[in-house]
This record gives structure tokens, sequence and C-alpha cells, in this order.
């Protein structure tokens, strides 16, 4: 497999901070056994949904070392199984629903209270894994070239968007594809947070920073201070979605 380098980062937008709200965002990257990203939006109306993202983001970690060896069956040999792939998705759901229905017997309160929408990708030798619920985003770029995998579950409303809940293992809105590896040298997950001025809003067209940090990235040029930077510079008092949480999660190969 090709060596990767990557970092997650999660920040509260200004509203957040200005009442004091903790970040509702989680997110997180890892590269060992196999490289594999994570990105949690807590609903906003939800006063305890950062619990929920970032329970989330421990068990998907958890789940994948633990099934590490049906992720190598699945992303690393020739044989290609898309039933298969949403099945582990499909187990993930329940996973992480799990941790939603503990915190609500801890908390006493409905599992509501824990929403969030979820983006993940898992690297393997031949395939890439990735699944979505929500608004989020996952960006994949293909010789030099960045498109987003699924479009974002978007309602009528900004802020109307699909989160998960127990028994939606086998419903209709979870996103699960797997791609070809080929050619693909960076990958990144995004909360819909900084979605305004990472992306063409209209098409979902990735825009040209995405290009920029996974070429810093491949060069050892993008530690994670500079994500940290680029969420927290000024440049989101110009965004009507500032007071929104940001996260991302970035990988990349890395020039050997």
């Amino acid at each position: 497999m090709l060596a990767w380098d990557g970092h997650a980062v999660s920040v509260p937008g200004n509203g957040h901070i200005r009442r004091e709200i903790p970040c509702q965002d989680a997110s997180g990257v890892w590269l060992s056994p196999r490289p594999c990203l994570i990105v949690c939006d807590g609903r906003g109306s939800a006063k305890l949904s950062h619990l929920g993202a970032r329970a989330a983001v421990k068990a998907f970690r958890s789940q994948c070392a633990v099934m590490e060896r049906r992720l190598a069956n699945l992303l690393d040999t020739r044989r290609c199984d898309a039933k298969e792939w949403r099945h582990f998705c499909q187990l993930m759901v329940r996973t992480v629903c799990q941790q939603k229905l503990e915190l609500a017997e801890e908390h006493g309160c409905s599992e509501s209270e824990f929403d969030f929408t979820i983006a993940f990708a898992v690297v393997g030798v031949r395939r890439i894994g990735f699944f979505q619920v929500g608004d989020g985003a996952l960006t994949v770029q293909r010789h030099g070239v960045c498109q987003v995998v699924f479009q974002p579950d978007k309602g009528e409303f900004d802020n109307q968007t699909s989160f998960l809940h127990p028994g939606d293992d086998e419903s209709k809105k979870l996103h699960a594809v797997m791609l070809n590896a080929d050619g693909v040298t960076g990958l990144a997950a995004t909360s819909d947070g900084p979605e305004y001025l990472m992306f063409e809003l209209s098409s979902m067209a990735p825009g040209p920073i995405f290009n920029q940090m996974f070429t810093d990235l491949r060069a050892g040029q993008f530690p994670r201070q500079s994500s940290l930077d680029y969420l927290t510079g000024s440049r989101w008092t110009r965004d009507p979605r500032g007071n929104d949480d940001r996260s991302l999660a970035i990988i990349a190969t890395l020039v050997v």
C-alpha cells in the first residue's frame, strides 16, 4: 500500500464560541493498519450532539481495527463485492447508533439529543470505501482532479439534513460505494460548516483549495497547524455560515 499522511481538525464556529457551546463536530484520521478518515457533525439543535459525534468517531476507529481482516478482503484483493462493503457500512451504522442509545440511557434523554451526520473513507490497496449520511462531503483527488463522491443530503432549508438513528442500517438514505484506488492521491472529509468557501455550492465542485492542500500535504508542508490556521482565519467572517463549526479530515499519498 502507498504511504499516506494526514490529520484532522474540528473547530467551533463563532456563534458557538460566543454562546460558550462546545464544538459539535468531531473528526479523526488514522494511518495504521490502513488509512481512514471520518467527520461527524452534531445536530445544532441537539444540546448533547457533541457527545454523540465524539462517540461515533471513537467507535469508528475501534470497529475498523476489529474488522481489519474483513477490510483487507474487501479493499485489498482482486475480488470486488459492493454488497459486502454496504454490509460493512450497515454494521458501522449499528455500532455508532449503539453509542447513541448508551448515551441516551446515561443522560436520561432521547437518543435524538445525540444526533450527528457522518462521512468516512477507508483506504485499501485496490479500492477505497466511502460512506456518508447527511450534508458533509467526501472529496477525492484522482490524477490531479478533485470531485465529491456523493452529493450532500440537504433538505428544503439550509439546516435540514439526514441524521443516523437506530434501525437506519437498512435505510435508503445510506450512501455507500467502493471506488478504484488507481490514481487517487488525496482524500478529504468535511462537515457542512466550511462548504461555503471550499466548494462551488451550486455544483458542490471542490474549490482550488483542495488541490493546494493535497499538494502541500504530499510535500510535507501542510501540518495540522496549517489546517487549524485555515479553519480559524478571518476569511470565515465573510461566510454567511461562519457561525457553524468547521471540520476537515485530510490525507494524501507521500512523495517517495
